[in-house]
């Protein structure tokens, strides 16, 4: 009984992730409009992305070579730590702007 659980967990998770891609994209081909600004949104995560990945070091020190960390997923690591506190500052700003920007109307 538990195999067809299992199996029937598997057709669904598949179903939710064909949804997830399909109805956005449906939507953004029914409003080119908004695929625009869509765009934009991607173009900047991917630049926030890049600016990271150039800022990252790849150097493992002697205390991380132990545990078989290599310079690649040293700057893996490093890129996901910056993508996080870029976003996040942005987020925080983004967030004081708005009060601000309240309290002054």
């Amino acid at each position: 009984m538990a195999n067809y659980g299992i199996v029937l967990t598997y057709i669904l998770l598949a179903v939710a992730a064909i949804a997830a891609i399909a109805f956005p994209i449906m939507h953004l081909v029914a409003n080119p409009k908004k695929a625009k600004e869509v765009g934009m949104a991607v173009g900047a995560l991917l630049a926030v992305y890049i600016l990271a990945t150039l800022l990252a070091s790849d150097e493992v020190t002697e205390h991380y070579a132990k545990f078989n960390v290599t310079e690649t997923a040293s700057k893996q690591v490093g890129t996901g730590l910056i993508v996080f506190y870029i976003l996040a500052a942005g987020a925080v700003i983004s967030a004081l702007y708005t009060e601000v920007s309240k309290m002054l109307k």
